[in-house]
């Protein structure tokens, strides 16, 4: 069975075997392997010997305000006192580094821009902060969809060339990574991990290798979090007793913070991971409750509205949904929704009279990046990677991008491509689950994108007895039998 579980992760060799299933803390890789560390740790301690000012510059997510986090918890912790943040407006200003921000920066008198979770693709930002004298650190994640911007240093294992062994981290990871070599692996920084498991987690990438060692001893420091603003937080959501799980970290924790960018402002959940007074961590927690709240019904409108429009579309390969009014931080979370019901890559844009601004989501192995990139000619500008996108283009061009895209389906999405398909890890039979199927079970979490929770096939079971349960009877409870042995199961949104 063992063989057999691994084997579905594609966990064949011993080295990766035994760091599956022993994925202890000084197994992760060295971070002076990545391409552009060593620039980077050289330059920020150049700055701090000099005493100039840093600015980290993120996006609104939850991955790049835990990448924040994570590097400004650090510099709290040198007593470096030259620092402080930006995280640019969703609405007003869009995703990356813009011109604008670079002078603004340059205006309060910043020095160095390290940027998270964002930048690769920066260029003329960057090209502007040399102009101005003003030295930018890129650590960022995102796929490169051109030439690299000429930054005094690039950290990001996506880059050409760069031979780091572990390409799935998220930019909290990177992140993490350069806080790892900048205190030569201080054993302090380990109470970070929580804030990485956090933003690992919410940036739905492999918990496979080196993610794997990150979020499974975050979420062990997560139970004993030194961050005030973490325990309200859980406090808030309902669930400060612990232990954790990955299903905890993405649809409670995880959701707050990035309500914050979806429908305010990141500042708030930034601020809340750096805050030290309580009463302040309490204010903050119950307003990302309060925004969580707001996003959920925004969520339910969109949703409905922009299903309409997708039903409409018929067996498209490539659905598209566009509405006016509809919330920019909200368009993501609909296209993600959309392609698990529909089990098509989706693209769902806010638009006005003159621009539109959307999200995509991806199904299998279909790169999405690469699919909206065929219409750079016609794009403000796009990012991200091959399971999520975000992009910008006139509205006027909606229906010629959906041109292309349906195009590019054409030559790379098969009707295969496009029948979902439920895997499985093993059959078994009933008298097989046992306290010792349950114990391996275990050794497998956490689990999430690359290991799912492992799925076993059971043939010739029988409906012993079976009822509706929760609200308005929406999930069932059955009894199945097999040889006269009989187990409880649930079947959810399967109600009556």
């Amino acid at each position: 069975m063992l063989e057999k579980l691994l084997a579905a992760r594609n966990l064949r060799e011993t080295d990766d075997i035994e760091s599956f299933l022993d994925p202890r803390y000084e197994k992760l890789h060295d971070p002076m392997q990545m391409s552009g560390m060593r620039a980077a740790v050289d330059r920020i301690k150049n700055a701090i010997s000099q005493n100039q000012q840093i600015t980290v510059y993120a996006d609104y997510d939850a991955d790049a305000v835990t990448a924040a986090a994570v590097l400004l918890r650090y510099f709290q912790h040198s007593n470096y006192k030259r620092v402080d943040f930006y995280i640019p407006d969703r609405f007003a200003e869009g995703y990356g580094v813009n011109p604008e921000a670079v002078k603004l920066l340059k205006e309060r008198g910043t020095d160095l821009i390290i940027t998270v979770d964002c930048g690769i693709n920066a260029v003329e930002s960057v090209d502007i902060a040399n102009e101005l004298g003003l030295d930018v650190i890129i650590t960022d994640h995102h796929q490169l969809t051109g030439e690299i911007p000429k930054a005094a240093a690039v950290v990001n294992p996506h880059q050409p060339n760069d031979t780091y062994p572990c390409k799935d981290l998220t930019g909290v990871g990177v992140a993490f990574k350069l806080v790892q070599a900048l205190s030569d692996n201080d054993p302090w920084i380990k109470w970070l991990l929580d804030i990485v498991a956090i933003g690992t987690v919410a940036d739905c990438q492999s918990l496979l290798y080196e993610n794997r060692i990150l979020v499974k001893w975050g979420l062990f420091v997560l139970q004993k979090t030194r961050w005030i603003g973490l325990k309200k937080l859980l406090e808030a959501a309902g669930i400060n007793a612990g232990p954790y799980d990955t299903y905890q970290i993405g649809f409670i924790i995880a959701p707050r913070i990035n309500a914050a960018g979806r429908i305010d402002s990141a500042d708030i959940a930034l601020k809340l991971l750096l805050t030290d007074d309580a009463a302040e961590a309490e204010l903050l927690a119950d307003k990302l409750d309060e925004l969580n709240r707001q996003r959920q019904a925004h969520t339910e409108r969109i949703l409905s509205e922009a299903r309409e429009q997708v039903l409409a579309l018929g067996d498209k390969k490539i659905l598209l949904a566009a509405g006016e009014g509809w919330h920019r931080g909200i368009v993501g979370l609909v296209a993600g929704k959309l392609t698990e019901e529909f089990y098509r890559p989706v693209l769902v844009m806010e638009k006005t009279a003159t621009e539109a601004v959307g999200s995509a989501r991806s199904i299998g192995n279909f790169n999405i990046v690469e699919a909206i990139s065929a219409s750079s000619e016609i794009l403000v500008k796009y990012g991200g990677h091959p399971q999520a996108a975000g992009f910008t283009l006139k509205s006027e061009h909606i229906e010629l991008f959906h041109k292309n895209l349906l195009e590019y389906a054409e030559q790379t999405l098969t009707e295969e491509d496009l029948s979902p398909t439920l895997h499985y890890d093993a059959e078994i039979e009933l008298k097989d689950i046992n306290d010792s199927l349950l114990a391996l079970l275990e050794k497998f979490a956490p689990f999430g994108q690359g290991n799912p929770r492992p799925r076993f096939k059971i043939k010739e079971l029988r409906i012993k007895n079976i009822r509706a349960i929760g609200n308005e009877g929406k999930h069932l409870r059955l009894g199945l039998e097999s040889e006269n042995q009989i187990i409880g199961s649930v079947g959810f949104n399967l109600g009556f």
